[in-house]
């Protein structure tokens, strides 16, 4: 049996306007200002050369990567800037009273922003048209028993390639009426411990300032976390069809650290022996993607073998 394993890329490789530099065209058009404040909270600005950019691929792997590195840059504040009242007006230099108040009412502006994002998010995915697209590859066959995992909102596999449903993990959510809606988190649990140690050891010595700073963010991380472990025990009878998997084929996923802890629990569920077939689109994302196969989710490199897009794809 087949897995599949499914990112950007496929829907993307089918000319579905999917890429961050699509979602980007989208939010300039429906609210300038909050694409404005979504840039440059989060460091995603592209700088204005790229609307120039006469190089297509220079553009899109620029743009992927930001779309591959969103998400976790929700958990990337630098709370030392904040501590020292360098990054955000709080007016938290008058002293220390209502430190924690002032910071959760600021986060909480934070989360309903995540929040917004996420509700822009699902407005885009549905205007995101896929019924005149054409099947790509001759991988996939309605006729197996293959299992899918997929990285995308869109149900292109459901519409497209007449896959059943129940054979479909949508990790992120989809716009099909039983599946959660698309949603928006970091999968960084290891920060919301790290502020909460931070606290309590501020809290031990006294310092109201610095626990409630450290505590209020801890806080925010938490609300805006994937959290990976719940989702993978939610769905753990799909986890579980997958031991019998001899090999999985990962089409069109860049491997973004949100998504590794995936990648882990797969490998732990089908064992050591399977063959990984990966696709890469790009010549400098072979190499890339292997190391990262074989340092972070620990596939043997024996197992791995790489295939360009010729071998993926009808072109």
């Amino acid at each position: 049996m087949k897995l599949f394993v499914i990112g950007n890329g496929f829907d993307l490789a089918h000319g579905l306007k999917t890429s961050y530099y699509d979602f980007k065209n989208y939010l300039d058009e429906e609210n300038w200002a909050f694409l404005s404040s979504l840039e440059s909270m989060y460091g995603l600005s592209v700088g204005g050369w790229m609307d120039h950019a006469s190089d297509g691929m220079i553009k899109s792997v620029f743009e992927n990567r930001l779309w591959k590195d969103f998400e976790s840059k929700l958990s990337d504040i630098d709370e030392t800037i904040i501590y020292s009242g360098e990054d955000i007006e709080l007016g938290l230099e008058g002293g220390d009273i209502g430190v924690e108040d002032t910071l959760d009412d600021y986060w909480e502006d934070q989360y309903e922003f995540i929040k917004r994002l996420n509700d822009y998010l699902v407005y885009w995915v549905k205007q995101i048209d896929i019924s005149n697209i054409v099947k790509k590859t001759n991988m996939i066959s309605e006729l197996s028993n293959d299992k899918f995992i997929t990285f995308n909102y869109t149900l292109v596999l459901e519409s497209i390639y007449n896959v059943d449903k129940y054979d479909i993990l949508h990790i992120h959510g989809s716009l099909d009426k039983n599946d959660n809606l698309p949603i928006i988190g970091h999968g960084d649990k290891e920060k919301v411990s790290e502020m909460r140690e931070v606290a309590r050891e501020a809290k031990e010595e006294y310092n109201e300032k610095k626990y409630s700073i450290y505590n209020a963010i801890a806080n925010y991380y938490e609300r805006t976390l994937k959290d990976v472990e719940s989702f993978i025990y939610s769905n753990k009878r799909f986890f579980e069809s997958l031991e019998k998997v001899d090999e999985i084929y990962v089409i069109g996923h860049s491997f973004g650290d949100v998504d590794i802890p995936y990648f882990n629990k797969i490998l732990k569920t089908v064992g050591d022996n399977t063959k990984w077939y990966v696709h890469f689109h790009e010549l400098k994302d072979k190499l890339n993607y292997r190391e990262i196969l074989i340092n972070k989710v620990g596939v043997s490199e024996d197992n791995i073998t790489m295939l360009g897009s010729e071998d993926v794809f009808n072109i």
